[in-house]
């Protein structure tokens, strides 16, 4: 007990200092005279900041993007929504616009003060870009010269001005020093995609993070290499265009405006004086579109134009990449609530240890009111109490995520540190949260005791320390956020398992997909394909359309009926080369697949005599045998139709393989058809066991003597599909690691519990002792008390759990079956952490001698 009478002076101007330094000597006492529980406090609240912190680091990086550009607050990107197939299904908002709008934008706004074109070279593939005899593979986009005016690049070499010429190209210092080395690059050709000749007119230092532009694995418009735009309008060609999707009518001399093409990203730079505001922009669209595009267009497609915030590209991009569709959440928002839950929680566990140790405090602080003390000065004593340890966990959670950041700047792609910017604004930022957690950890256990009375230090056991519920209360929400935690990170692991289990075969690590576009490696698909099976280490070879395991999947509506009223299904559609299913492993289930043989699998039979074009041959899976028919056998030989606004023609089913998902959204489809298509742009190469090394390098050599001037461009199955879903991975870790420390934290704040209500009911033990209980049913009874708040918090958390879980699952083609399984085994597994957390304490209250405790009553 400490006697200083400096501890009772009245509040008198003057004094106030000589109080505080009081406060600290007297707090810097009892954090010694109590070291474990001190040392435990500080430890909890630090996890808690550590996770805060670190979520807060992730947010903030989306958060802060676009800061490295003096105009990102007033430059927007137009975005696109619109609903095929007859309304049943809506396209999520698109970031990429047709390539003419905007041209008509900035002649109806001409307030715009810039406006810009830009869109990667090529889709779904690395351009090849060779200088010389070196040759390698690079992001490129293509972008209008205005695309420099609304965003001040970093450049070490050239201007603005770079893009002004056609056929010129700026290069970021990495990809310069790939390309040429020490050599200057300025005036430099390039060889773009084996045919299209670029001369360097700049070069940039890295796009400063965080950027939609910049190097993380979501930035939606990253490039090492930025040309001109017409470079992309020679190679695009022509707009990409879903399957399906609805167009401006046919004929004339001037091919139609395709509206409801994605191909480019449009940005707007917005006037800063303020004449034209993104409010009156967006609301202005509907009646721009009305001007002109035809009413049909717009009824068929329900096509509406919005404008997006450029600082929110990158949060968008990522959002897009982990929700397929709107599902009303954010990443950044979700992070930073797990965040601040966790940090609760290590508020609410040092006020569940604070209560528990106010027992002991009690005689204490009844002593200093009898000697005078006010409510006021013990409040104020406790609260420096918990504002040294919460200062102590903070420093402590600092170094740590200090010393971490380096790794979860390496395991997420995202430069973190970005986040951190130093300075008064994350002085203020840590100052808040500093006095947010001191106040929600400490103010209630310094409550209490400032209520004690003066009796308690005469008979301490007498004093009330708070509802008899509170502690259980406290633990209840503690565990109700570590069980949401837990059956989070249940339900992702099991989703990520089975995109494993059903994605990739039990042989697909000898699966080679190499990248084949004939009008730039000068390689026709026969070609390789015939030099491809002359090497002894190649078992089979084949071609898909497109790499697997990418978000934008191609679409069609078929219906089994030529009956107006019948209702078209959306279908997936994979288009793949002869000998696919055989190369891939995929099991036919009934019919046959396609053969070089049968000249009708290449191309339509003769029209038959009323002129129509005889059906087209096509493979389906199991899922579309059984969508549309009674088995996979009763669908061999059945006709399925196209509707009337497509072609309208109709594919006969030849075979029916198994179901093998190539991707892992189905934006609303889950059947897949196969057309045939040899020619298709991805080679799939089986290789021989044994020699997979051999393999690859007389692969390697093969491309090089075949095309010489592009970089091949290659990967195996299983390293495409896991790099599709590192993201989804990545969010399965981060959900694991905050549960194991919502956990951690739990099993501290129970321990708390069980010291408390130990301490509490210790007289109530004796007299049951007494009376003759035994060990074993005191700890039965003290065991089921503290059990009833973890399983009504676990069971009070299921509802949201739930409704998160059917949100998350809802955006997979492929989703786990949602069963009781993950509820009741989360709730299992946190009531064997409570027993093994309670039991030393309930085993020790329980073997209390009855004469001890009866005789300090």
């Amino acid at each position: 007990m400490v006697s200083d009478t400096n501890f009772f002076w009245k509040r008198v101007p003057g004094t106030n200092f000589s109080m505080l330094r009081h406060h600290l000597v007297l707090a810097g006492r009892n954090l010694r005279r109590a070291p474990i529980a001190s040392a435990a406090a500080v430890l909890t609240l630090a996890v808690g900041f550590v996770c805060f912190l670190t979520a807060f680091a992730f947010a903030a990086f989306f958060e802060r993007a676009e800061q490295g550009f003096a105009n990102a607050e007033r430059a927007y990107v137009v975005t696109s929504t619109f609903t095929f197939f007859g309304g049943s299904y809506t396209r999520d908002e698109s970031l990429r616009t047709p390539t003419f709008l905007a041209e008509l934008l900035t002649t109806d706004f001409p307030e715009v003060e810039a406006a810009a074109r830009a869109a990667p070279l090529t889709f779904g593939f690395l351009p090849s870009v060779a200088y010389g005899d070196r040759a390698v593979r690079a992001a490129a986009v293509g972008a209008d010269a205005a695309f420099l005016e609304i965003f001040d690049l970093p450049f070490t070499a050239g201007d603005r001005r770079a893009l002004d010429a056609p056929r010129s190209a700026v290069l970021t210092e990495t990809l310069a020093a790939r390309l040429f080395g020490g050599e200057d690059p300025i005036g430099r050709s390039l060889l773009l995609e084996n045919r299209i000749e670029l001369t360097v007119t700049g070069v940039i230092a890295a796009v400063p993070e965080p950027s939609h532009m910049g190097r993380s694995p979501a930035a939606p418009l990253a490039f090492d290499l930025l040309a001109s735009f017409d470079v992309y309008e020679a190679l695009q060609g022509a707009p990409l265009v879903m399957v399906g999707g609805p167009g401006g009518a046919a004929g004339g001399a001037e091919p139609p405006r395709q509206w409801a093409s994605e191909s480019v990203m449009t940005y707007l730079l917005l006037p800063a004086d303020g004449r034209l505001s993104a409010e009156t922009l967006e609301a202005s669209l509907d009646a721009f579109l009305a001007r002109h595009a035809a009413a049909e267009v717009i009824e068929s497609s329900g096509l509406h134009y919005g404008v997006i915030p450029v600082p929110d590209l990158l949060k968008k991009s990522i959002d897009t990449e982990l929700f397929s569709g709107d599902i009303g959440v954010s990443v950044s928002n979700v992070l930073m609530i797990l965040g601040v839950l966790v940090l609760g929680v290590a508020c609410v566990n040092y006020a569940n240890l604070a209560t528990a140790r106010a027992v002991y405090r009690v005689r204490d602080a009844g002593l200093r009111k009898t000697l005078g003390a006010q409510p006021l000065q013990i409040l104020e004593q406790h609260l420096i109490d918990a504002g040294l340890l919460s200062a102590a966990a903070l420093i402590v959670a600092l170094v740590v995520v200090r010393l971490v950041l380096p790794v979860l700047e390496r395991l997420s792609g995202l430069e973190l540190a970005a986040a951190f910017p130093g300075g008064f604004e994350l002085a203020v930022l840590f100052a808040a949260v500093f006095a947010v957690v001191t106040l929600a950890a400490g103010a209630y256990p310094a409550l209490v005791l400032s209520r004690v009375g003066a009796a308690a230090s005469v008979r301490p056991s007498e004093a009330r320390i708070g509802p008899k519920r509170l502690a259980a209360l406290l633990v209840g929400a503690q565990f109700a956020v570590a069980s949401l935690l837990l059956i989070g990170v249940t339900i992702t692991w099991l989703q990520n398992a089975r995109l494993e289990r059903v994605g990739l075969g039990s042989e697909d690590s000898r699966l080679l997909l190499i990248e084949n576009r004939p009008q730039t490696s000068g390689v026709d698909a026969e070609t390789l394909r015939a030099e491809l099976l002359r090497l002894p280490q190649v078992e089979a070879v084949s071609a898909i359309g497109g790499m697997p395991w990418q978000r934008l999947v191609a679409l069609t509506r078929l219906s089994e009926s030529q009956d107006p009223a019948a209702t078209p299904r959306a279908v997936l559609v994979r288009t793949v080369g002869y000998d696919f299913f055989e190369t891939v492993g995929i099991e036919l289930l009934a019919g046959r697949t396609y053969s070089p043989e049968r000249g009708d699998d290449a191309r339509p039979a003769a029209p038959s005599p009323n002129g129509e074009a005889a059906p087209s041959n096509i493979v389906v899976d199991r899922a579309f045998a059984e969508q549309f028919f009674a088995s996979p056998a009763d669908a061999v030989g059945r006709l399925v139709y196209y509707p009337p606004d497509m072609s309208g023609g109709a594919a006969r089913i030849i075979g029916v393989v198994e179901t093998r998902r190539l991707t892992y959204r189905g934006a609303g489809a889950d059947a897949t058809v196969y057309p045939l298509s040899p020619g298709a742009d991805v080679t799939v190469v089986r290789l021989a066991e044994g020699d997979i090394s051999g393999a690859l390098a007389s692969i390697d050599a093969l491309w090089r003597r075949l095309s010489p001037n592009v970089a091949i461009s290659r990967s195996f199955m299983d390293e495409t599909f896991n790099r599709a879903y590192e993201t989804f991975r990545r969010v399965n870790q981060a959900f694991g690691v905050l549960a194991l420390m919502a956990f951690g934290i739990g099993v501290a704040g129970l321990f708390g519990m069980a010291a408390f209500v130990a301490a509490r009911r210790r007289p109530e033990i004796g007299v049951r002792k007494t009376f003759g209980a035994s060990t074993r049913q005191i700890v039965s009874m003290l065991v089921s008390s503290f059990s009833r708040p973890v399983v009504i918090a676990a069971v009070l958390s299921w509802p949201i759990a739930y409704i998160a879980a059917r949100a998350y699952l809802g955006t997979f083609i492929d989703p786990i079956a949602l069963t009781p399984a993950p509820f009741v085994g989360s709730l299992a597994f946190t009531l064997l952490i409570a027993w093994l957390a309670v039991g030393g304490q309930t085993l020790r209250a329980a073997r209390t001698s009855p004469a001890k405790v009866l005789r300090h009553a």
